[in-house]
């Protein structure tokens, strides 16, 4: 029979390290090392920065300051406390686990001992990570499974609102076209789809009019403005918007009420892709790309129009179109992210972007409570509290393209 560990208390300290570390610390990109964890952070944690220019002056017998002024600024972890909630009914949550525990053997009739408790926990571990990839870096407002109320920004929009980071757009020929009306069933019209490909990735701005995108229903509608989809090309001047790209996982077909009269549509495909990557490594900082920690991140669709491009170019290449592509430009890494904005692209060094986190302290635990001793309920409830914060230190070294 299974073994449940019901309690009602609170794990912390080192027990609780282990589930903590996987929820807050196993989110992708920190385990591809793009991010430098901090831990400990158990209140607003400073990071200082300071830069100066260097002056190279003649030889003097006196000393001679350069006269420059050092400029120091600050960033700041400001860590936020957030839990994950979840009641079970037991004869439901033993089905599941006895479904799973099936063991190979001719009549599946062998069972190990497995802890319950860990089954429930374990069956949520991996929503909660790419809850917390999407809270990273997208922040709170882009992330649907955020419902607190404290403000939790992510990289990516503090990343795009700071002055002194190096940002270009998309808002080039190659790469976006002007669109001259999205109608209700969200098909778009343009001057032409030549440079597009089913299951190519849009991102709509600049749009005129009351289009609202309503896949979640009516009650969740929300402005095609800004919002990014995957297309399927109806004919040589329309296409339709498909699937938007925050469902990328519920899978849902995209709908929409009201109309648009004009719009700009942005765009990185196989048609294009090179030429970006290209005009991306021109402008980088020399003196940042050349650092091993140094990335290039950019979003899965990217990759896939990364990869498909290489194919088309190859000539007299045995198996051009079957083998696995090498995801670098000129030598940069490139970094597939797989809870990002579309049409987004982040140039940084894994020094530069900090994750702080409170893995041992009073603001994170776990517990998991089997109610029928307190309240007669024949449930099961788990509770979760996460702490963490995200935060950059030289504005100047980070490398921002958006549509």
């Amino acid at each position: 029979m299974a073994q449940f560990t019901f309690t009602n208390n609170t794990y912390a300290g080192e027990a609780l390290a282990g589930f903590m570390a996987s929820t807050l610390l196993e989110a992708d990109s920190v385990k591809r090392g793009l991010l430098t964890v901090i831990n400990d952070v158990k209140s607003r944690k400073i990071i200082l920065d300071v830069d100066d220019d260097v002056k190279l002056q003649d030889p003097s017998g006196m000393f001679n300051d350069q006269g420059t002024n050092t400029t120091q600024n600050e960033s700041y972890l400001d860590p936020v406390v957030y839990e994950f909630m979840k009641q079970e009914q037991w004869d439901k949550l033993v089905q599941s686990w006895e479904a799973q525990s099936l063991a190979p053997g001719a009549f599946s009739d062998y069972e190990g001992v497995v802890d319950l408790s860990d089954f429930m926990v374990q069956r949520y571990l991996t929503k909660i990570q790419i809850a917390n990839e999407r809270l990273y870096w997208l922040g709170k407002s882009a992330t649907k499974e955020a419902a607190f109320t404290q403000p939790f920004k992510g990289l990516l929009p503090s990343i795009a609102e700071t002055t002194g980071v190096f940002k270009t757009s998309l808002g080039k020929p190659a790469t976006s076209m002007a669109a001259t009306g999205i109608n209700s069933s969200g098909v778009v019209t343009v001057s032409s789809t030549a440079t597009l490909t089913d299951g190519d990735v849009v991102t709509i701005t600049g749009v005129t009019g009351s289009s609202k995108d309503v896949t979640n229903g009516p009650g969740t509608a929300i402005d095609v403005q800004g919002q990014s989809y995957f297309i399927q090309v109806v004919d040589a001047t329309s296409f339709k918007l498909a699937r938007n790209y925050n469902e990328i996982n519920s899978r849902k077909a995209a709908l929409f009420t009201g109309s648009a009269s004009s719009a700009m549509v942005s765009y990185i495909n196989a048609s294009n892709v090179l030429g970006v990557l290209s005009n991306i490594y021109s402008q980088l900082d020399p003196a940042d790309r050349v650092q091993d920690d140094f990335n290039l991140q950019i979003p899965l669709h990217v990759g896939y129009a990364y990869a498909q491009a290489q194919a088309n170019k190859a000539v007299n290449v045995l198996n051009a179109f079957t083998d696995k592509k090498k995801m670098d430009y000129l030598g940069i890494p490139l970094q597939l992210m797989n809870h990002w904005q579309a049409n987004t692209l982040l140039g940084a060094r894994s020094s530069n972007l900090f994750l702080g986190v409170d893995l041992l302290g009073d603001a994170s635990e776990l517990s998991t409570v089997y109610m029928k001793p307190y309240t007669n309920d024949n449930v099961v409830r788990m509770k979760a509290r996460m702490k963490a914060a995200v935060a950059f230190k030289f504005a100047n070294e980070l490398f921002y393209l958006s549509a």
